[in-house]
């Protein structure tokens, strides 16, 4: 029996005026609404209803594009359209920690490959307590971090699952010709007592906002870290990235910068940046399975503990076999 070609109508738009950009750890609410419409194969003889049907679902589209009941009245045809062997595709959104994203959607592809009933798809940077609130609003199904759950979090529902680690690195344009740098020498430099590059070239450092998981984990590195970063902090003139592509564009394209980021990060997103030695030891998964490494971002999954099947079985690919060659190959080390 022959069939149509599947068809699909998606509409997508924003509530609120909140999007699906960057919204960080003050975002409190949901701001987007999707309605989709999936046209699965139907057999020869129905080829004209569905083609009548489609025709209709796009004038409505047309006609509703601007208004703000358009998510609502999609998702009205979208039930009316669910007869037998009619059922649609479930879509598993993401949203989080920058430096985590691009895996998840290398990831995803993958899933989806094999899994041709479900989409993956990933949204641009939250933040990990953003992605947190996405998370337990329903906006999104699972959000990913660099950071353990809170206490308020679990209480309203969170729960986390750890997945990958990832070395922390201090990192420079791929054309830099230093290959590592001491801790002592990371105090001057943000001291702001050493501001070349052997080269000649003016070092500028790539900020992070206070508060910011990598200004907590460089403040953890040492009690002379610590202060030494919390001066620059206050020092003009200094250059701050509020995202992580934020942080990895301004590495790229100023010259002489210098700031952190992951080896997931660079390698995931294919980063025209080096990951610096630190004290004479690579930034790798081995390094930090060994411990010679002693600077690393755990990441976790977060989802509500009622999740759906299709759900549950991505959240195992992760962790599969095929998933963990993924992860390896992007600078994970797999818990």
């Amino acid at each position: 029996m022959t069939t149509t070609k599947p068809r699909q109508v998606r509409y997508e738009m924003l509530l609120d005026g909140i999007g699906p950009g960057r919204l960080d750890d003050r975002w409190s609410r949901p701001g987007l609404a999707r309605a989709s419409l999936d046209h699965p194969s139907a057999v020869t003889r129905r080829r004209s209803v569905v083609i009548r049907f489609t025709l209709v679902v796009d004038a409505i589209v047309r006609r509703i594009r601007e208004s703000a009941a358009a998510a609502v009245l999609l998702a009205g045809v979208t039930a009316l359209s669910c007869g037998p062997g009619m059922a649609h595709a479930e879509e598993i959104k993401i949203g989080g920690t920058g430096g985590a994203l691009a895996t998840m959607r290398i990831l995803g592809e993958a899933y989806s490959a094999a899994h041709p009933g479900t989409e993956i798809t990933v949204l641009p940077s939250l933040g990990s307590s953003g992605g947190i609130k996405a998370m337990l609003s329903g906006v999104i199904q699972i959000a990913v971090t660099s950071r353990a759950l809170t206490d308020t979090e679990i209480n309203a529902g969170a729960v986390q699952i750890a997945y990958a680690r990832t070395p922390f690195v201090f990192a420079t344009a791929s054309t830099n010709t230093t290959t590592g740098l001491s801790l002592q020498e990371l105090v001057e430099i943000y001291a702001g007592r050493s501001v070349h590059w052997p080269d000649g070239t003016r070092i500028r450092l790539v900020m992070r906002p206070t508060g910011d998981s990598d200004s907590d984990m460089i403040k953890s590195m040492s009690p002379a870290m610590d202060l030494a970063l919390s001066g620059a902090e206050t020092r003009k003139g200094m250059a701050f990235a509020v995202t992580d592509q934020d942080a990895a564009d301004n590495l790229e394209r100023i010259p002489g910068a210098l700031g952190p980021s992951t080896l997931a990060q660079i390698l995931s997103e294919k980063r025209a940046l080096k990951a610096l030695e630190l004290d004479d030891v690579e930034p790798s998964p081995t390094t930090i399975a060994d411990g010679s490494y002693p600077y690393f971002k755990t990441l976790f999954m977060v989802t509500r503990s009622d999740i759906s099947p299709a759900l549950r079985q991505f959240m195992a690919f992760v962790r599969s076999a095929a998933g963990v060659e993924i992860l390896t190959r992007t600078g994970h080390r797999v818990q």
